[in-house]
């Protein structure tokens, strides 16, 4: 048998550099299977991609090395330890790690950031590729050592082949080395020969800008395109990454999205693309077919033991703000959160934990209760975090909002419009606070939720997140009236503005049309409040 890094390095020319079918980004769930026979080991790896903040792509790999575990990492040590190591060396070794499943050696692996970061001026393409695969492969990384490679990168950016460079994308967007001018000057090579690329290589490269939340349009429209007219070419996983990389940036084109999810139909066959894929689509506020949520659930059901709390987290919220409804898939994937967290609380951040409590409210599955309770203390501690970090734009956005609803109410004079504005705030039995809520009836309340800009797709309508959280208000009786930052702004008078909130409201609550009949004749008199 071959020793470690010899195997290795063949490992890395031929499975990393020539095939473009070998790829991750996060170390989310790994399977190491270890047969040792005397001094001899195999090692079995796999990969899975978290969902949380990127898609769900696999990858397996397997090599037979000679010695054991730890004389390997020992090697490994040597090699990178040694002054005359180079950038091929430095490659070799975190190809390494990254499958022995070595990313818990923290020592190692800061040996090995620190070597790139001194060789870096010498890295060609190849080793360039391969470190950058590794590296996001293996769920490591230290941002200073990745953005400073992005030097490396500009200098061979001209000899980087198709499939290298959107494994060098992919890697930079997965350590957030979001670096202005060499992306953009990766979006104009892409764009201008988009024909170029594998369809897989454009879903890295979607993925990768949007994990750098890098948005250049003519990247986005180029590269949309091509996705649109070869997408029967991807797999599941690469549309999970496809869609997730346009939910990112906020891109919600129809014809692209509808066609990413027509090939992903029949080919989900893991649970964390899966899982990937609802969460991307419920951020888009995209509304699937029954076929295709059928096939999102079906997945998702079948691949729940190998999803992490999180995983399961983004699944159910997502399949929630699309409206699926399918008892089965969240039992599974409630139930496998609400044991973990009985296990340790901070089995979830508190933003995943604001965001389970949402996924709940829009599901017939019940939580329970002290899994419930936890769900939404965090989920306003989240919200309280979120209002003191509102812009001053953000801010007099609600303001002018809730004046424009007081004036639709009927509130005339100043004074009347201040005292309405301060009845507006309201907060439910569990704890979900409003900033304008309106009660027309004994029957109907009204809830008035501002949407920023930054809360809309790029086609201007609202992103999951603001869908979510109507769901949620709704569960607690509410009928929900949603106003953008952008329509907001086209009004230009208060009259107008009061007009508009009131016709949002008679359509979200048509039974209400004879008392919002009569507040529409109150706007539509001639108010002068110097002769009244």
């Amino acid at each position: 048998m071959r020793t470690a890094l010899q195997a290795l390095r063949t490992l890395r020319t031929d499975a990393v550099v020539a095939s473009a079918d070998v790829t991750s980004t996060n170390l989310g769930a790994a399977l190491r299977n270890v047969e040792a026979a005397g001094q001899q080991a195999s090692f079995l790896s796999r990969w899975a991609r978290g969902v949380s903040s990127s898609a769900a792509p696999q990858a397996q790999a397997r090599v037979a090395v000679e010695g054991d575990l730890e004389g390997v990492l020992q090697e490994i040590d040597r090699v990178v330890s040694s002054e005359s190591a180079g950038a091929k060396e430095v490659a070799d070794a975190a190809v390494a790690l990254a499958y022995l499943q070595a990313k818990g050696n923290r020592r190692l692996w800061g040996k090995v950031f620190e070597k790139a970061g001194a060789v870096g001026p010498t890295f060609d393409a190849a080793s360039l590729t391969s470190f950058a695969w590794a590296a996001s492969t293996a769920g490591v990384g230290h941002f200073k050592t990745v953005f400073e490679l992005s030097g490396a990168a500009g200098r061979v950016l001209p000899s980087l082949s198709p499939s290298q460079l959107s494994h060098v994308v992919e890697a930079l967007g997965s350590a957030g080395a979001a670096d202005a001018e060499l992306f953009s000057k990766i979006a104009a090579q892409v764009a201008a020969d988009v024909g170029s690329f594998k369809p897989a290589d454009l879903a890295r490269l979607l993925w990768g800008f949007g994990a750098a939340g890098v948005d250049n349009a003519k990247f986005v429209a180029a590269v949309s395109k091509a996705l649109t007219e070869k997408a029967s070419e991807l797999g599941g996983r690469e549309v999970a990454q496809a869609v997730w990389g346009l939910a990112k940036l906020k891109r919600a084109d129809k014809a692209t999205l509808d066609a990413l999810v027509k090939a992903a139909k029949g080919k989900l066959d893991s649970g964390v693309d899966a899982a990937g894929l609802a969460w991307a689509l419920g951020y888009l506020g995209y509304k699937p077919d029954a076929e295709t949520a059928k096939g999102l659930s079906a997945a998702l059901t079948a691949g729940v033991a190998h999803l992490t709390p999180a995983h399961a987290v983004d699944a159910a919220w997502g399949l929630g703000v699309m409206g699926v409804a399918d008892k089965e898939v969240s039992t599974a994937l409630f139930g496998l959160v609400s044991a973990a967290l009985e296990a340790a609380p901070d089995a979830l951040d508190p933003y995943q934990a604001a965001a389970l409590f949402e996924a709940a409210a829009a599901s017939s599955v019940k939580l329970p209760e002290q899994v419930v309770a936890y769900a939404a203390k965090m989920h306003a501690l989240v919200a309280e975090g979120a209002k003191a970090k509102r812009s001053a734009r953000l801010v007099a956005f609600k303001a002018d909002l809730a004046e424009g609803v007081a004036r639709s109410m009927g509130a005339r004079y100043r004074p009347e419009v201040a005292t309405a504005i301060q009845g507006f705030a309201a907060t439910t039995a569990d704890g979900v606070a409003l900033d304008i809520s309106v009660s027309l009836d004994a029957q109907n309340k009204v809830a008035v939720e501002a949407v920023a800009n930054c809360g809309l797709t790029s086609a201007g309508t609202p992103l999951g997140p603001a869908l979510s959280r109507a769901k949620l208000l709704e569960a607690r009786g509410y009928k929900v009236v949603l106003v953008s930052q952008v329509e907001w702004a086209a009004l230009d008078t208060p009259q107008a503005k009061a007009k508009a909130v009131l016709a949002k409201v008679r359509a979200a609550v048509p039974s209400a049309s004879s008392k919002l009949s009569d507040l529409q004749k109150q706007l539509d008199a001639p108010f002068d409040p110097y002769t009244q």
